[in-house]
């Protein structure tokens, strides 16, 4: 596998090695930091889910997905919602990246998690 990873970056990957050990303390609480936060993202849209199957009153994800596209989702306060979390961000569980808590971002969670060709 180091054949491989040297082969392929040839004279760069002594330099990437040199860099990652000089900066390995920082690099790696990045990853941690990272990793915590995404954590708490995820936790967070379980919270949002539970808070919505709650509000509709049913557990079936596809009828509270499109009762918040047609916005008849009585008791949805989202403002409320942020405050009661302490790092209000969420995450799409396949995938990597953070959302700001609004309708839309809910919606595009729920689209990823939720497909509608099931």
């Amino acid at each position: 596998m180091t054949q491989i990873f040297f082969d392929f970056l040839g004279e760069y990957a002594t330099r990437l090695i040199d860099f990652y050990r000089e900066n390995q303390a920082w690099l790696n609480i990045i990853v941690l930091v990272y990793g915590i936060l995404l954590a708490l993202a995820h936790r967070n849209v379980k919270r949002l889910e539970a808070l919505l199957r709650e509000l509709a009153g049913t557990s079936d994800m596809y009828h509270i997905w499109n009762l918040m596209e047609s916005d008849e989702l009585e008791g949805l306060d989202l403002e409320k919602f942020k405050r009661e979390l302490r790092i209000p961000i969420l995450a799409s569980p396949y995938h990597f990246s953070f959302y700001t808590i609004t309708l839309k971002s809910i919606l595009r969670i729920l689209r990823k998690k939720y497909p509608r060709n099931k």
